[in-house]
């Protein structure tokens, strides 16, 4: 089955490791909910950063391909 430039493959990675950073996402978000030391928050919110601009890399990679993404964007 041909998905435009993706192989079945590739998609299938882009999605996983989408998956992974929806994951990660959660995991920062409940650690900067518990942390009190600004040193900390600002540490998780530039991985928080980080991750999002991950997802949205892979996100375009999947829209380039005609693919809709299934992880939504925080």
């Amino acid at each position: 089955m041909h998905m435009g430039k993706l192989t079945e493959m590739e998609r299938l990675a882009i999605e996983e490791q989408l998956r992974a950073e929806d994951i990660c996402a959660r995991k920062v978000q409940l650690y900067m909910s518990v942390t009190r030391d600004p040193s900390v928050q600002a540490l998780l919110q530039q991985m928080a950063e980080k991750g999002q601009r991950h997802v949205s890399t892979l996100n375009s990679l999947l829209q380039d391909a005609g693919l809709a993404s299934g992880v939504a964007q925080h």
